[in-house]
């Protein structure tokens, strides 16, 4: 528990004294300042997600610094929210026969092979709208198996910098149940543009089931997975490696994640 100590101006000029046990409220954020105290929470390395808290009383010209060191991980304090999945530039890299930790290989549009429809394309699986989808061949389009879309996806970098992922929800698109990711798994990497590429870059965060094992049916979403993380990365890598039946695409309408 930390006490500060607040000076409060009264209108006869005299001043009491009164002691204040202030109330941690979390968003998901990087920067913000707290509607129930008067504490201004600023992150300033990856490692350290409260590095520095600082008081900033309207009441006062004193300002009061505290360590939050004792406070080791933010989401055990906050709820979890969905994050906004504006990339860099706006581009959302879709990728095929690509592994956990191996180096990317790009997909591009047509209707071959590693390629997505150009109406189907990455960035749809992060536009916040499940009547839109992303199509992926992978890497056999004439066969209907299970392997042939196994190791595609997408990679992006976030514009908003620095986030902690803790949950991660998939949604279904508009036909052909077979298509569903049926197995994942989430990478996250603080490296940026063509590095992104290699494999090198990356750092598993999950890997295991969707959330779709049973049909929610068409444009719905799995129950929100519950990741255990702890690091704080602004690139992240999508990959399915499973879908629910023998196909020779995989397709769907959200990746959603949640976090700070």
């Amino acid at each position: 528990m930390i006490l500060a100590l607040l000076v409060v101006y009264v209108p006869d000029g005299k001043t009491q004294a009164a002691t204040k046990t202030p109330t941690l409220t979390f968003f998901s954020t990087r920067t913000t300042t707290s509607s129930t105290s008067s504490f201004h929470i600023t992150r300033t390395s990856s490692t350290s997600p409260l590095s520095s808290l600082s008081s900033n009383p309207s009441t006062t010209s004193t300002a009061t610094t505290a360590s939050l060191s004792s406070i080791s991980s933010i989401h055990t304090t906050a709820i979890a929210r969905p994050l906004p999945l504006v990339s860099v530039s706006r581009t959302v890299s879709g990728v095929y026969n690509t592994t956990i930790g191996g180096n990317s290989t790009a997909s591009t549009i047509g209707y071959g092979m590693g390629q997505y429809p150009a109406t189907e394309e990455p960035s749809y699986a992060c536009d916040n709208n499940i009547s839109t989808k992303y199509l992926n061949f992978g890497s056999c389009i004439s066969i209907n198996n299970s392997q042939c879309i196994f190791k595609t996806g997408f990679y992006l970098e976030l514009q908003r910098g620095s986030t902690l992922v803790t949950g991660m929800q998939i949604c279904t698109a508009n036909d052909f149940a077979g298509r569903d990711p049926f197995k994942m798994s989430l990478e996250g990497s603080n490296q940026s543009g063509t590095n992104l590429a290699l494999g090198t870059s990356w750092t598993l965060i999950y890997h295991g089931t969707t959330g779709l094992q049973a049909d929610p049916g068409r444009f719905k979403c799995s129950a929100v997975r519950t990741l255990n993380n702890t690091a704080w990365y602004n690139s992240y890598r999508f990959l399915v490696s499973e879908t629910r039946a023998n196909s020779n695409t995989v397709q769907y309408s959200e990746v959603r994640l949640y976090g700070y």
